[in-house]
């Protein structure tokens, strides 16, 4: 891989020691990555592959600074995005207009702003009184665009990619193409990172080097459909070993109620049984069957 980093430019992105776990249930924890040492040189363009889904996206949030490694350190020399696709801070009462003015402030180029804000209605799809109503009013489909037009309109050196939802970049729809266009130049000659879990596709048609995460450890870089198969493999032997664990499990369960059956045919046990008469159950009854006193109690009742 040092051959891959040479033909290369310079470190815009990189990670050391970088540990991040993540809670789950009561006192228990999960870790997305430990001990990562990690270089992303200028023009590199990495898709991370990993059996939980969690584990790539953590990654991909501790490298764009929306969230803090635990333990290590992640360095930035240059201008990254945040993760296209997250939950973005949109303000549902305020516009779209609003909410992308409020983006623009911050990431714009100088003398830019209104350029970008055009772009973004444009890529949105939202006419003029749509762009300046509640982002509450707008169809979901919208508000996913203007996440994705948002996200789009600035250029940044570092480019990292969440989970996309609302564009297929294989689609042949104006609105998909005009997207994809500008996804294109955003990344060309730029730094590209993108988390392949439920986005393969995205991942290998961008992406020429992947990076597995495998319980917490990169466990290869290299080649990405080498690490589409090493996900899908790992993937098929926890399903296995699950599988094993489960049907264990029903087997001792299984052992445990037959053990715990009646059994009719225990010596010991018939003796009990015929230790018990209707007197002992029923005190003060006679001795008789209860059915039958029952009988002839109503024969005693009835008139002659």
């Amino acid at each position: 891989m040092q051959n891959v980093a040479s033909a290369h430019g310079s470190i815009v992105l990189e990670a050391r020691q970088a540990s991040k776990f993540l809670a789950h249930g009561v006192g228990e924890v999960k870790k997305a990555f430990v001990d990562l040492d990690l270089d992303v040189h200028r023009g590199q363009r990495i898709a991370i592959f990993s059996v939980n889904p969690y584990e790539a996206r953590t990654l991909l949030d501790c490298l764009s600074g929306v969230e803090q490694p635990d333990q290590g350190s992640v360095l930035h020399h240059g201008l990254v995005s945040w993760p296209l696709g997250a939950n973005q801070a949109f303000h549902k009462k305020l516009s779209g207009y609003m909410n992308a003015r409020f983006a623009a402030e911050i990431y714009s180029q100088s003398g830019s702003i209104e350029h970008d804000l055009l772009l973004i209605q444009e890529l949105t799809g939202a006419d003029d009184r749509t762009f300046h109503e509640p982002l509450s009013s707008w169809r979901v489909p919208m508000r996913k665009s203007l996440e994705l037009a948002v996200s789009l309109a600035f250029e940044f050196d570092v480019t990292l990619v969440g989970k996309i939802s609302g564009w297929d970049h294989r689609a042949v729809h104006p609105a998909s193409v005009r997207i994809r266009d500008l996804f294109e130049r955003r990344i060309d000659g730029r730094t590209l990172l993108i988390a392949a879990p439920g986005q393969n596709r995205l991942a290998l048609d961008y992406c020429d080097e992947g990076m597995v995460i495998l319980d917490g450890r990169l466990a290869y870089r290299g080649d990405p459909e080498v690490c589409q198969l090493m996900v899908k493999e790992e993937t098929q032997r926890l399903k296995a070993e699950r599988r094993q664990r489960v049907n264990a499990r029903i087997s001792r369960l299984v052992a445990d109620v037959e053990g715990d059956d009646f059994d009719s045919e225990d010596p010991d046990m018939e003796d009990a049984q015929e230790s018990y008469s209707d007197a002992d159950l029923f005190p003060g009854s006679s001795s008789m069957p209860f059915s039958e006193s029952v009988v002839a109690s109503n024969r005693q009742d009835r008139p002659v």
